[in-house]
């Protein structure tokens, strides 16, 4: 024992001898401030300076380990306290500033605000977006790792010339890009200044499912292009390594201003000049170092990156392609002398910056694609075309708005140009999203995301002593694949067989609901909220044609309208009569085509061989918009729940009722003239809002409940107690829900055969 305390006081005085005095000065500072700062818990400050002391030990020996475990400890430090720096008072506080970024609102209609006030960013979520460059004042209060305000902003004082001509060089970029007529065009703008309000849904899950998104916005690689080419133009004029580096600092605080203050654009800043500072300077500085720092500052100035899964993929990213890619190119080197290093690169680096950050990504969406690597590998050499080119007409376009002549309509030119460009990145996400296995199932976190972890390190040691020549690493690399395919199998949702009648897709806290009319014709009854979930259920129902009921217009049963169009033809659109005329009708109208056909209770059809009777709701006369009792505000238009469309459907023998979300009022108005079915979809997603009468009067043999994760606390115990003694099955349990003749079923995942 004594032996051992020998050597540790051993490597103790030889792990203070590693640096010079003013660095560990330095570092004894930062762990006193951080100290004198932090109030993360007694777990945390306990385990700070352990890990820091553990660093110190290996420092010597294990010299790398050391700086790991130092590094560690600090950013783990600066994160803790920071983040309850940046949350903030738990009071109601006003928060005053200037507006500098705001995210696109989300489908509650509410953006998040970037502001720049007197202690530094604040995150505020508000109803509303005043124009960039406003100075606000808003009352809010702590949520979660930002602060909301119910109320909207008020404006002190309008934008400035300065921010004026900001928005107007956004906006004649956006205009140069649309005129292409293509994707491209919709994409080029939110690849250059993070402008992604042209993108449609189905470009923007395209580009999710074969994990492009770092493309579809300003990112790092964009940054960093538009930093390093400026630093590198300034040094083909003859500039030195600092002016060098001065430029490429400068134009990337420029271009992050132009592009807006949100915390991805100020993450994807501090990435690019971290690698300015190592490329551009020619030398003489640790990336170790720089990307430590900048992670550290980025932390300290914008706290709210803390928690943001963005900020973690940078960084693993980075991490990933600074140590690990080196390696791999230096033995490929050796091994293929005859490929280029170029194309090397081209494979490797997507490779393992995909590897490295799938942990993070199964926990954010469990699934894994296939063809994620192919995808980045092929839509890379556009990236920085469409970058420079889209930088060229943002610098044409902001000197026409000043009032240089003829160069508003240069600008278009490289717009049109850049705009070809990102269209071939489009292609390829799209083509490569519907591949077969382009988004493969994947075990719920934290599972899933322990699996993927493990699975990584068993990869890496596999890699490793292929790496050495160790032959141990082809069966260790087989293994990680057989166990790999084995969890996608057991864990893959399965399919409906052919016969399937009637579907209750799984699309969350919404409903969407299909009819089988055979040779790929079907019924479509409400969408869901969110465009993919029920394009998803379309595919596997082989649906390739249909009419599209809408119940009613609140945003979880017709916001996603768009997704069931995906390469698919709609002929016809069936609402209520009452509804017919409005706003949200004519603008599905207008995007798909479709002919509008009004119906109203006690009108029957026969839809391919289905006979279905609408139950509700009866005409009115008029349907004005005074007409607001029980009405809901969804994404600022008025709905009514008492409209909804009551469907009685008849088909092969099943009879089922789809209810829409009536209430307790309309269910027994209709439950005195119902007629008994087979399988009953629950109204509302399970409300409590409900008629027993209407239950009993149904009689189903089968109950199913079309429900997602809510904070209303659907179903509830009495609407699933108001089925009775039969089977009830939840979206949420058991996946989308497959019924056939006879009542039987099928579901998408094993919820034990009851829902309940």
């Amino acid at each position: 024992m004594r032996d051992r305390w020998r050597t540790v006081l051993s490597w103790a005085r030889s792990a203070a001898k590693v640096w010079p005095g003013s660095v560990r000065l330095l570092i004894c500072a930062l762990g006193l401030w951080i100290t004198a700062l932090a109030d993360p818990g007694p777990w945390a400050l306990l385990a700070a300076p352990f890990l820091v002391s553990l660093g110190f030990l290996c420092l010597r020996r294990h010299h790398h380990l050391g700086v790991l475990l130092i590094v560690f400890a600090c950013l783990f430090t600066i994160q803790t306290t920071m983040l309850g720096a940046g949350r903030g008072t738990e009071e109601v506080t006003d928060v005053e500033g200037i507006v500098v970024g705001h995210s696109q609102p989300g489908p509650s209609g509410w953006s998040r605000l970037t502001v720049l006030t007197s202690g530094g960013f604040t995150e505020v979520l508000s109803p509303s977006a005043p124009p960039e460059g406003s100075h606000v004042t808003m009352r809010t209060e702590a949520l979660d790792d930002i602060r909301i305000s119910s109320n909207d902003a008020t404006i002190l004082r309008t934008p400035n010339r300065l921010w004026t001509w900001r928005g107007d060089l956004r906006m004649q970029l956006r205009h140069d890009s649309l005129a292409s007529g293509h994707n491209g065009g919709a994409l080029l703008p939110g690849l250059v200044v993070g402008d992604t309000e042209p993108q449609d849904a189905r470009m923007e899950d395209d580009m999710r499912v074969v994990s492009l998104t770092h493309i579809s916005a300003v990112s790092g690689s964009n940054v960093t292009i538009v930093s390093l080419g400026a630093g590198l133009l300034a040094g083909l004029c003859g500039a030195g390594p600092r002016t060098r580096v001065g430029i490429g600092v400068l134009t990337c605080m420029g271009y992050v201003f132009v592009v807006g203050f949100e915390p991805s654009a100020i993450r994807a800043a501090g990435m690019a000049i971290a690698v300015a500072l190592v490329f551009l300077r020619g030398g003489g500085i640790s990336p170790v170092a720089v990307m430590s720092s900048t992670v550290c500052v980025l932390l300290t100035v914008v706290p709210v990156l803390a928690t943001s899964v963005g900020f973690v993929l940078s960084v693993v990213s980075t991490a990933a392609i600074m140590f690990v890619v080196p390696i791999i190119l230096r033995r490929l080197s050796l091994r293929l002398s005859m490929v280029p290093a170029i194309v090397l690169s081209a494979l490797i680096v997507p490779l393992v910056a995909q590897l490295a950050c799938t942990p993070v990504l199964v926990a954010i969406d469990p699934r894994i694609g296939l063809w994620s690597v192919a995808a980045n590998a092929l839509a890379a050499p556009a990236v920085l075309p469409a970058t420079v080119l889209g930088f060229l007409s943002l610098v044409c376009g902001g000197l026409g708005l000043v009032g240089v002549p003829g160069l508003l309509w240069c600008a278009q030119l490289p717009a049109w140009l850049g705009s070809l460009c990102a269209w071939w990145i489009v292609a390829v996400a799209r083509i490569c999203a519907g591949l077969p296995g382009a988004a493969l199932d994947w075990p719920e976190p934290p599972w899933g995301t322990l699996a993927a972890l493990g699975l990584l390190i068993v990869l890496g040691a596999g890699s490793w002593l292929l790496v050495r020549r160790k032959l141990w690493g082809v069966p260790v690399v087989v293994l990680c694949i057989c166990l790999t395919a084995l969890i996608i199998v057991v864990g893959r949702t399965k399919p409906p067989a052919h016969d399937w009648l009637v579907m209750i897709c799984d699309v969350g806290q919404g409903s969407a609901t299909l009819i089988n009319l055979g040779e790929g014709r079907g019924l479509v009854i409400d969408t869901g909220k969110d465009p993919k979930p029920v394009d998803v259920c379309l595919d596997e129902g082989g649906i390739e044609e249909f009419d599209l009921v809408i119940s009613h217009f609140d945003a979880d049963h017709s916001a996603g309208y768009a997704g069931t169009t995906w390469s698919r033809t709609l002929h016809r659109l069936w609402v209520s009569t009452n509804v017919s005329e409005g706003e949200e009708t004519h603008s599905i109208v207008e995007d798909t085509g479709a002919e509008v056909v009004p119906t109203a209770r006690g009108r029957t059809f026969d839809a391919g061989g289905a006979q279905i009777e609408v139950l509700w709701p009866p005409a009115r006369e008029t349907a004005g918009a005074e007409e607001t009792t029980g009405t809901e505000e969804t994404e600022g238009t008025e709905v009514r729940n008492e409209d909804s469309l009551v469907l009685r459907v008849e088909q092969k023998g099943l009879s089922y009722l789809v209810p829409g979300d009536i209430g307790e009022d309309e269910q027994f108005i209709v439950a005195q003239n119902l007629e008994p079915v087979d399988v009953l979809i629950a109204p509302h997603h399970g409300s409590s809002d409900l008629s027993e009468d209407f239950f009993t009067a149904a009689g189903a043999r089968l109950g199913a409940i079309s429900v997602g994760e809510n904070s209303y606390g659907h179903p509830t115990p009495r609407a699933q107690r108001a089925f009775g003694p039969v089977p009830v099955l939840r979206t949420d349990l058991c996946g989308t829900i497959a019924v056939y003749a006879n009542a039987q079923y099928s579901t998408g995942r094993s919820c034990g055969g009851d829902g309940q």
